[in-house]
């Protein structure tokens, strides 16, 4: 062996052990923010890039620490990034919730695996259903990498509890999306309860001209003229949360297209809050946030919070951090 390749291999074995030290550090690191909180993810880039405020909605995800459960819900594009700007140190995570299998909901849950695989005994509960599995929206060798027997891999039912530890649990809920098996749920931690609707829309039935369908047979797209009768078990499933997250996709239905039936306007916000328990809401998902300014989606939500009578947010760009003062 040459004296140059000696030294090379010499000065690799270095550099594998001064990242393995910043492996551990990071994996032994706490989040920099204090306590028990929601951190609701912003937008995939930096805010600086002038083009972030135009470009598809990617930036699904949001985080709860409440005492032992570190969850991680939907990780959509660049998760590392803004998990670490908002706050959140990823690796923690111990439960990961996927939605359903559309890229801005399941494009990094291979990241997270790999940030929770620097923990010493890294331990990963992973809950999605039986249709986002089969859509790949996790590889089986990240499924795998804490558990070689995917016991950890927990399949979505419908209404059907899953116990994560001794205080907390989740109450998945399929809901009305343009992708089978995409699940909302309740999550409930000591004595309160947060809910997350996904994507869905909140209509049994749509209008035409010819008169009123299910919403789950819609034959052509441009008969739709306006929502129809609304969905009241899927709204009373939501109206009894503490706080709510709720994602919203626009102000107006919109006719001649599918797609407010299976996500939500502002007419679907105010049905679900106005006489709901849910105490505060946190509007995430909403596309018109950055080309007007921040003032177009304050207006929104002002307008929400006046016509129900409840505290919400909009998460701008830079995200949304909410402390849950619990014990």
């Amino acid at each position: 062996m040459s004296n140059r390749l000696e030294y090379l291999i010499k000065k690799e074995e270095e550099e594998k052990e001064l990242s393995n030290k910043l492996r551990r550090d990071f994996s032994n690191s706490d989040h920099d923010i204090e306590g028990n909180f929601i951190a609701v993810l912003g937008r995939q880039f930096d805010n600086d890039y002038k083009f972030n405020k135009c470009l598809k909605p990617l930036w699904a995800g949001f985080y709860i620490k409440y005492n032992d459960l570190e969850l991680m819900v939907d990780p959509g594009v660049n998760v590392l990034e803004r998990t670490q700007r908002i706050g959140v140190n990823i690796s923690k995570t111990n439960t990961l919730f996927i939605s359903h299998a559309h890229t801005d909901h399941k494009n990094d849950t291979n990241v997270v695996s790999e940030m929770v695989a620097y923990q010493e005994s890294p331990k990963l509960k992973i809950l999605m259903s039986e249709k986002s599995l089969e859509e790949g929206a996790m590889s089986n060798y990240h499924i795998q990498l804490h558990d070689k027997e995917k016991d950890n891999l927990i399949i979505l039912k419908n209404n059907v509890d899953i116990d994560i530890n001794s205080s907390t649990s989740i109450k998945p809920i399929e809901v009305k999306h343009s992708i089978d098996g995409s699940f909302g749920f309740i999550l409930s931690v000591g004595d309160m309860k947060i809910g997350y609707t996904a994507d869905t829309g909140f209509y049994k039935t749509y209008k035409t001209k010819d008169g009123e369908f299910e919403t789950s047979k819609v034959t052509d797209k441009n008969e739709i003229e306006g929502p129809g009768e609304i969905d009241h078990k899927l709204v009373k499933f939501f109206s009894d949360v503490d706080i709510l997250i709720f994602n919203l996709h626009g102000v107006s239905f919109r006719k001649h297209t599918a797609h407010n039936l299976y996500h939500t306007t502002v007419k679907s916000a105010v049905d679900v809050l106005k006489g709901s328990n849910v105490k505060t809401c946190i509007f995430d998902h909403f596309n018109s946030t950055g080309c007007l300014g921040r003032e177009f989606s304050e207006e929104v939500n002002d307008y929400i919070k006046q016509e129900t009578g409840k505290d919400t947010r909009m998460v701008g760009l830079d995200g949304l951090v909410i402390k849950l003062n619990l014990t």
